[in-house]
């Protein structure tokens, strides 16, 4: 009788562990894993390869549990859009690395949530075309920034070196005399001191980021042993320094606000809250957050999009040929492109283009977070799980390109020699109810500054040598450009 008790025990207790380890039915297909681990990547293949593989076992939607969290990729660009569109997949993964940047709630564009969200979103929007995005008046802008950043780089020219600081100052110019109605100098040593903060902290992402997917190693591990162990101490420097500078500047304009000329978003915030009478701790911290999101925003993407460019101009001089050809054709020597002249630089837009798709620089996009549990295509996606667009994945998918390997920019003109703008599998900027804020600045400023840069400049590899065009695998979210040297040339 004892021996039947124990053997009915043991398997009741095998079949208990096997329900318990097997993955709920209706979900999508994918790695599973053990309760706690999930599936780790432990093997130290790319993670672009592990994705293609299983993207090729599973089909266009699948999961991946890494430690607590299920991850769920799209492959498919309509089944992205729909999915991105929806309320049901409107939120941020309730990840500590979106809170603990600058303030532990929710706060600013990029992480929030819920009310906070539509009202700063729609507010940023309204604010950045008031001010001018996208529109004529911010040329005179850009063309400043052009102008700076050639001159700073013909100072490098005829020794290979990497791309300067200068590129990342003149970036965030052209956004932040709109958020801020500042403007900084090269050597100002805040943005450099900013600049090495968040290079910091998306060089770390990998360790900075575990915590999120093993929560349960905060409960065994003392805090100043984590800190250690992931590099919290970056995240929590880039806090302290990133929220001293917002509150500089949110006083800086408290005290020169003129409620009749609001000069810029700040001052805009700072009239909008007194009339909602809005909490006035509460406001001056959502503030400063979405300060935070703008410097970020107006600084890393946009960055790495021209470091990409100078690097597929240098690899591939036929292009580069090309692209000046066209400058010189339509703009005279010295005069720099306006909206007026996207028309007549097809070729110019398709180079900007190829290389967003090429480099893609947001390879899995901004994560996403279902509300609720829901239905999407044929599987039910639990409350919580990760949505990610694995955005690199479907620039190079066949499905949507021909040829997807190679550097093609005439992919993007018709048989006239016009641009055609390709959406379908193309998502740069994100796509549904979380697209880029500031899309039409980045397109306007990326057409000046080329059009700027090659009408005066050449990029070539250091002679005898080869450009890398691998991305810094220490970040797995993004494809940040290897920093390397670069052989600039003033054009005859």
């Amino acid at each position: 009788m004892a021996v039947e008790v124990v053997v009915v025990a043991v398997v009741t207790l095998l079949l208990l562990l096997m329900s318990f380890l097997k993955k709920p039915a209706g979900l999508p297909p994918g790695r599973w894993g053990l309760p706690g681990i999930g599936y780790p990547p432990i093997n130290r293949r790319p993670l672009d390869d592990q994705l293609a593989e299983l993207h090729r076992q599973h089909g266009d939607i699948y999961l991946w549990r890494i430690g607590t969290q299920v991850m769920v990729f799209l492959h498919n660009y309509k089944l992205t859009r729909e999915a991105f569109s929806r309320p049901e997949f409107i939120n941020r993964p309730d990840w500590r690395i979106f809170k603990r940047l600058v303030y532990e709630c929710n706060a600013g564009v990029v992480g929030s949530e819920g009310q906070v969200w539509q009202n700063n979103r729609r507010f940023t929007i309204r604010q950045l075309r008031d001010l001018g995005m996208g529109k004529s008046r911010m040329v005179s802008v850009v063309q400043q920034e052009a102008r700076f950043l050639v001159e700073a780089l013909q100072k490098q020219t005829g020794r290979p070196a990497p791309v300067p600081h200068a590129l990342t100052v003149s970036t965030v110019n052209v956004l932040w005399q709109m958020v801020a109605s500042k403007r900084f100098h090269v050597d100002d040593p805040v943005v450099f001191e900013l600049e090495k903060l968040i290079d910091d902290t998306l060089a770390n992402m990998t360790l900075i980021s575990l915590p999120d997917f093993l929560p349960w190693l905060s409960m065994l591990l003392p805090w100043a042993l984590q800190k250690r162990l992931f590099n919290l101490d970056i995240v929590d420097a880039m806090r302290e320094r990133f929220s001293k500078f917002c509150v500089k500047l949110i006083e800086d304009h408290l005290a020169t606000l003129d409620r009749e000329r609001p000069r810029d978003l700040i001052d805009a915030y700072l009239l909008n809250m007194n009339e909602n009478d809005c909490n006035s701790s509460a406001s001056m911290t959502d503030l400063s957050k979405m300060i935070f999101d703008m410097f970020t925003a107006g600084s890393e993407t946009t960055t790495n999009t021209l470091t990409w460019l100078f690097y597929f101009l240098a690899t591939y001089p036929e292009v580069q040929r090309k692209l000046q050809a066209e400058v010189d054709r339509v703009l005279p020597r010295g005069t720099l492109a306006t909206l007026e002249d996207r028309p007549r630089l097809p070729y110019t837009e398709a180079v900007i283009h190829e290389v967003h798709r090429k480099a893609s620089v947001t390879s899995m996009g901004v994560q996403h977070a279902a509300v609720q549990e829901t239905l999407l295509g044929d599987y039910l996606i639990p409350k919580g799980a990760v949505i990610i667009s694995a955005v690199a994945s479907m620039h190079h998918d066949p499905r949507y390109w021909d040829h997807p390997d190679q550097f093609l920019p005439d992919r993007w003109l018709d048989h006239n020699g016009n641009f055609n703008t390709q959406k379908e599998g193309f998502l740069p900027f994100g796509v549904g109810k979380r697209r880029c804020v500031a899309e039409a600045l980045v397109r306007m400023e990326l057409l000046i500054f080329t059009s700027a840069l090659v009408q005066t400049l050449h990029f070539s590899p250091p002679p005898g040598r080869k450009l890398d065009m691998r991305h810094d695998s220490r970040n797995p979210f993004s494809h940040l450009a290897l920093q390397q040297d670069l052989l600039i040339t003033v054009r005859d």
